[in-house]
């Protein structure tokens, strides 16, 4: 398995507030540099999904789902756009 490299990541904070975090990682067993990771991957895990997921109610979905079985035909915005995509010879 390969090692991923570390850097380093300077933070400048203040002092209540690095106490504070010293006081968790203690009661917690661990480095303030454990601790400070995991929470803050927690909080990027946390934000990257709910920018990733897309949530619908029953009748949304159903509207969606039928859009993918019975699509409207394509509107000339479209059309010109494919026509662009294939002048432009960047397609495999």
């Amino acid at each position: 398995m390969a090692t991923e490299s570390l850097e380093r990541f300077d933070i400048r904070l203040p002092a209540s507030a690095k106490q504070m975090l010293l006081m968790a990682a203690e009661l917690n067993g661990s480095s303030l540099t454990a601790l400070i990771i995991s929470a803050a991957m927690d909080k990027a895990r946390e934000i990257v999904q709910a920018n990733q997921m897309l949530t619908l109610n029953l009748e949304d979905w159903e509207r969606f789902t039928a859009s993918l079985d019975n699509p409207p035909p394509p509107n000339t915005a479209l059309k010109q756009a494919w026509q662009e995509y294939q002048a432009a010879d960047i397609h495999e």
